[in-house]
């Protein structure tokens, strides 16, 4: 692909539309009502700023909800907060920072003896993990999860988490070119989330499902697949997710050899990319369609995209 999608993003998203409600007495601090309303403010606003490209907002809101949880006591939400913490630090390439947020939320969530919050904590440090390319690494803590969700009750938790980790392993796999595995690991969290009614969720699922297509040289397929994506995520008003499946798209059609089709999509891309202010993967964006045209040339001026209109930021 010419971009990597935050195919785990979902969690996040999920966390932040499910804010914890509290109850609680007053105290000599703060009236504990204003901490708790604070807290589900800061998270819902934090999920609007992360699905608006806005990650440092996002960080800040969510490092407020996390202070009101502490001034609450509330170990769990704690937790939950910090693995929202981490996963934005991942989200923009700081992993050493997350890495230790999501030590942090492990050693409350081991504490507190949660089983699920530690499988969730663990799930999302194995997707750093595999960023890192800590492969051995990675495949060990899936391990552990698996361990974990087998000893407990079906839930609709239970099954988001578990859903996340078929995703994590079939990244896994990606990365080791062992696409035909990671096709089933992705169809398999498909089907999980669709079970659970998760359409953000799915259209993630969707576009891992095409990307494994295309490293089996299966691009009819693979387009079928990020064209449901596509589909679910215009519906959603995702510009990152629209961006991403273009991408998909334009790679399926370059295999299929419609070029014509393979050059919209990337057009498509290339002005989301711009309005992002995501320079690096625009230019990626244009040194394809440079390159699909230096094949199959076409009766336009293409120079004109050197000096595309940027925004203001």
């Amino acid at each position: 692909m010419t971009s990597k999608r935050p195919s785990w993003c979902f969690l996040l998203v999920l966390f932040f539309l499910f804010p914890a409600l509290f109850s609680g007495c007053a105290s000599s601090g703060p009236r504990l009502p204003k901490l708790q309303s604070d807290a589900r403010s800061a998270l819902s606003n934090a999920n609007q700023q992360f699905l608006q490209q806005h990650p440092d907002t996002a960080l800040h809101l969510v490092r407020q909800a996390l202070r009101a949880h502490q001034l609450l006591g509330d170990l769990p939400d704690s937790v939950r907060d910090m693995d929202r913490i981490g996963y934005i630090e991942v989200a923009t390439g700081q992993y050493s920072k997350a890495v230790v947020w999501y030590e942090r939320a492990d050693l409350l969530a081991s504490i507190l003896r949660d089983p699920l919050l530690k499988a969730q904590t663990d799930v999302l440090s194995c997707d750093t993990e595999i960023f890192l390319q800590q492969n051995d690494q990675a495949r060990q803590t899936l391990k552990n999860v698996r361990a974990i969700l087998a000893q407990l009750p079906d839930s609709a938790q239970k099954k988001h988490i578990l859903a996340h980790a078929l995703n994590s392993e079939g990244m896994l796999f990606l990365r080791e070119k062992h696409f035909r595995k990671a096709l089933s690991s992705f169809q398999k969290a498909l089907s999980l989330n669709r079970k659970n009614g998760d359409s953000s969720i799915t259209a993630s699922n969707f576009s891992n499902i095409g990307i494994a297509n295309l490293g089996l040289k299966q691009p009819k397929k693979s387009r079928e697949a990020f064209e449901k994506a596509l589909s679910i995520d215009r519906k959603s008003g995702n510009p990152e997710g629209i961006a991403f499946d273009s991408e998909g798209l334009s790679l399926a059609d370059i295999q299929i050899g419609h070029w014509d089709q393979a050059l919209q999509s990337i057009l498509a891309a290339f002005q989301i990319r711009l309005q992002q202010h995501d320079m690096e993967q625009s230019r990626k964006d244009f040194a394809l369609f440079q390159d699909v045209t230096s094949k199959h040339p076409v009766s336009v001026n293409t120079s004109l995209l050197q000096d595309w209109p940027v925004p203001s930021p």
